[in-house]
């Protein structure tokens, strides 16, 4: 029984070995998974999409803001669930003036 060696790709194998440029981390304010539940902020809603959520980018994730905020509005956030790539976040304060509630 003969054992068979995982063959690699010769022409990348050791891009990595011998490249002169050395592998940098990722600064941590630009890691994906840095925002957990129940934080605060303060965002800017930068647009709404197809459900009316407003959508704004907190620290790299797009965050999708519950509670009436439109175009433009800053409001304070807390942040409700994390998933991979998006957050869902709920209006605490409204910080903007010119909002009038019905």
């Amino acid at each position: 029984m003969t054992r068979y060696r995982k063959r690699r790709d010769p022409y990348t194998r050791d891009i990595y070995r011998y490249s002169i440029y050395p592998r940098t981390p990722r600064p941590r304010e630009n890691m994906p998974n840095n925002i957990s539940r129940d934080e605060e902020a303060v965002v800017e809603i930068r647009d709404l999409d197809d459900k009316g959520r407003g959508v704004s980018v907190y620290k790299g994730k797009t965050i999708y803001v519950y509670g009436g905020a439109t175009v433009g509005d800053k409001v304070k956030i807390r942040i409700e669930k994390v998933y991979g790539d998006h957050a869902v976040a709920r209006v605490v304060e409204w910080l903007s003036g010119g909002r009038v509630e019905y």
